[in-house]
């Protein structure tokens, strides 16, 4: 997956793209706000993989991969989608916020427990 199909999918979030016609604007600050999230999700993707891999420094484009498992596309994709519209639509940025949350809930509800001993804290 690429960041630009995450990019599609915000974009269409936010009804920017309803006769497939590009905006230069989103596109080029969808990159940052791409890697803003994608470092947001970073924990939510270890503690899903369980793998230490390492993760880009920056972005240069929409081309490049997707590097979190794709069970966090669409949490992505509902952040992005808010990021961009915050300036221009307050009530579309709520309603789009509040998916996000309830979005990374659900991811965050479908990772597996982990059974450990008593971690002793105080003494």
């Amino acid at each position: 997956m690429l960041l630009s199909d995450i990019y599609s999918a915000a974009a269409a979030l936010i009804s920017e793209q309803p006769d497939g016609a590009d905006n230069a604007d989103l596109r080029e600050r969808a990159v940052y706000l791409l890697y803003q999230t994608v470092s947001e999700l970073t924990p939510l993707d270890r503690a899903a993989t369980g793998e230490d891999k390492e993760y880009p420094s920056a972005f240069s484009g929409l081309d490049e991969e997707f590097p979190l498992c794709d069970g966090l596309a669409h949490v992505c994709a509902y952040k992005l989608a808010y990021l961009l519209a915050a300036d221009e639509n307050t009530a579309l940025y709520q309603v789009l916020r509040a998916e996000y949350e309830n979005a990374k809930r659900t991811f965050i509800s479908s990772l597996p427990g982990v059974v450990s001993g008593t971690v002793q804290k105080y003494r």
